[in-house]
């Protein structure tokens, strides 16, 4: 069954078993795929739309302490609030600096919603 306000692609973008692009089946699916698509889009990426994106993935090549992780939150929150802050109500946004990594946690729900949806981005260890 496609999300009430049409069909969208799944992220990443796939091929079926049927030769089709994927779908996903809710806008619940949707919306958290965008969430997932910004935090993780550098900004400068996307080139007609230079300032699109949270760059989490960044974040390993900078400061790990408490000024990096107050810089980290303020990106995120701002992509957050400007790309999707139409799609969805963010609850808590904590980026958190401990033993040289920074972490991002993320609750947030669609509006009208009663679930909220959890998010954490941990840099991957090598």
């Amino acid at each position: 069954m496609p999300a009430p306000d049409g069909p969208h692609l799944a992220f990443p973008f796939r091929i079926g078993d049927d030769g089709r692009t994927e779908r996903v089946q809710s806008l619940d699916q949707h919306v958290h795929d965008e969430v997932i698509q910004l935090i993780l889009t550098a900004p400068g990426e996307r080139a007609f739309v230079p300032d699109f994106g949270g760059g989490a993935r960044r974040l390993v090549f900078e400061r790990a302490d408490d000024v990096g992780a107050a810089m980290a939150k303020s990106t995120v929150s701002s992509a957050l609030a400007r790309y999707l802050g139409h799609r969805v109500i963010v609850e808590h946004l904590e980026v958190v600096a401990e033993e040289a990594k920074l972490t991002i946690e993320l609750q947030y729900r669609l509006p009208g919603a009663d679930r909220s949806r959890r998010l954490r981005f941990v840099p991957r260890q090598a």
